[in-house]
């Protein structure tokens, strides 16, 4: 009777966890507990850098293949930031936040949801064969139920993928990429004519415009 008893309770267990199995999430928490300690002492080693963001990547596609991540050095507190990313798409934006939410407390990383604002207004980066600052960057903007629309002008613009992609690394430090994704329908790529900047704002602009209408 009792193992009969005991047989029923363990198939109403699992029953109310999937049969028992782990979940995505918890899973790879589990991983980067184990792993935490050793990636936070070597993830800024030049000959471990990158195998251990190729570890690390390898276990986020396994919760979404679209997330990505980036690690902070450390900072006066002695932690580093973990940031997990969309990589701006929409779509994966709930990925990142189930699996933010369910993060466990670490004593040497704060764990971050979406690439988040950088307090510079003199922004300049180089993305593989681009280096562009926000000085390279012009707009126009319309608003259609609540969302931004952007004509975009670039110094230099050569129609590329990549140098979009290096355009859009600057947007997400200039608004944080949940603003940039959320808030921004549609742009419009086009190469900026210096001698028309009159009619256009500067990029930092965009920031206060987007924030006076939260």
């Amino acid at each position: 009777m009792n193992k009969i008893l005991l047989l029923v309770l363990f198939i109403v267990g699992c029953s109310s966890f999937s049969f028992c199995k782990s979940s995505p999430e918890t899973n790879f928490w589990n991983w980067f507990k184990k792993n935490e300690k050793y990636i936070y002492d070597n993830i800024d080693s030049k000959e471990l850098q990158l195998e251990l963001y190729d570890k690390i990547r390898n276990e986020l596609v396994k919760v979404d293949s679209n997330l990505a991540f980036n690690s902070s050095p450390i900072l006066e507190n002695g932690k580093r930031e973990f940031t997990i990313s969309a990589d701006g798409l929409k779509e994966s934006f709930v990925s990142v936040e189930k699996l933010v939410k369910q993060s466990p407390k670490f004593k040497n990383w704060n764990i971050i949801a979406f690439r988040q604002r950088i307090g510079n207004d003199n922004l300049g980066i180089r993305y593989n064969d681009y280096e562009i600052s926000y000085d390279d960057l012009y707009y126009k903007s319309s608003i259609n139920e609540g969302l931004y629309g952007i004509d975009l002008y670039i110094k230099n613009f050569d129609g590329s993928g990549q140098m979009q992609n290096t355009i859009y690394i600057l947007l997400d430090a200039l608004l944080g990429e949940y603003d940039t994704t959320m808030r921004i329908d549609w742009i419009e790529w086009y190469s900026l004519n210096e001698e028309n900047l009159s009619n256009f704002k500067h990029i930092i602009e965009l920031r206060k415009e987007i924030d006076n209408r939260k």
